[in-house]
């Protein structure tokens, strides 16, 4: 009996290894939250670089003044990251972008934007109002609860 005992033990091994939680348990949603935050994260990262990369060009001088802005207006002259049509120019996928869009909405709406959107002219400009020279980037970073506001989680 001894023999097949060892048997039927060994025979238990494998299940074993792809045992997996109940769907609905704790400890599952908790793994899967750890992921998609730390898969949230890199998209923030990415996000940032970006959105901190705009910033920067949009403050650019060539000769003194800026060059990728128009002065008068404050309209942005380059594509912008979260644009329908920009985001491929700054290897973002449509659904980042779309994020990053609902994100510079939203701060739209909420105090004084660094970026704002004219409907009526189609456009995106730069607050040179109330930002005339380049703000400290890490002010304007999107957390990850920001991003997972924007994208509805």
């Amino acid at each position: 009996m001894a023999n097949g005992s060892i048997f039927h033990t060994i025979a238990r091994k494998e299940p074993i290894g792809s045992v997996q939680p109940p769907r609905h348990t704790a400890l599952r949603q908790a793994a899967e939250s750890l992921s998609r935050k730390t898969v949230d994260m890199a998209t923030c990262e990415l996000l940032n670089e970006a959105h901190s990369r705009l910033i920067q060009l949009c403050y650019e001088l060539d000769a003194g003044r800026l060059c990728n802005v128009d002065e008068a207006t404050g309209r942005i002259l380059v594509p912008v990251c979260w644009g329908k049509k920009g985001h491929a120019k700054w290897g973002l996928t449509p659904s980042e972008a779309n994020a990053l869009r609902r994100i510079i909405f939203d701060r739209q709406r909420n105090g004084l934007p660094l970026f704002f959107f004219d409907r009526s002219r189609r456009a995106w400009y730069l607050n040179l109002a109330d930002y005339p020279a380049m703000p400290v980037l890490k002010e304007w970073e999107i957390s990850a609860t920001e991003y997972r506001m924007a994208r509805g989680v």
